[in-house]
């Protein structure tokens, strides 16, 4: 990492960037507030492996910059998604389904993290996140197999 975690709470262009995502429109003000209030910046140089184990419990906004999502096909490894500005990486964490992949910064990048299990919560009791996650998935899910030729 290029810098330690700092706490998003109280930046407000932070603030400002989580509010104004499609993903937590819905929230009402004291969820959103609960969401950053354990949320953490993060930032990463290009080329920097930003994740790669399944039992990382943190879900990833891009804020600023971009970032690959890659899988392990025999060896190598194959680009299966590009993320920019708002995208989410680690939505399977809070679906209940293993995340695949690695997460590495193509530009310097910079993120907005959320604890899995906390999103998690959210999207019980904001249906429209949940839905929003699963549509997530589901186009990354199609995405890749079509770049994987199945």
């Amino acid at each position: 990492m290029s810098s330690p975690p700092r706490e998003a709470w109280g930046d407000l262009a932070a603030t400002a960037f989580v509010e104004s995502n499609v993903l937590f429109r819905s929230l009402d003000g004291e969820a959103r507030r609960d969401l950053l209030q354990v949320a953490r910046l993060e930032e990463y140089q290009a080329g920097q492996l930003v994740a790669a184990d399944a039992a990382d419990e943190r879900v990833y906004l891009v804020r600023d910059g971009s970032a690959a999502v890659l899988l392990d096909r025999g060896g190598v490894a194959v680009e299966v998604a590009h993320l920019e500005r708002g995208a989410f990486f680690g939505e399977g964490r809070v679906l209940g389904s293993p995340v695949a992949g690695a997460l590495v910064a193509r530009t310097d990048l910079s993120l907005v993290t959320f604890p899995a299990p906390v999103l998690g919560a959210v999207a019980e009791r904001y249906p429209k996140v949940r839905r929003l996650l699963e549509a997530v998935q589901a186009a990354r899910e199609r995405d890749a197999a079509h770049r994987l030729g199945g």
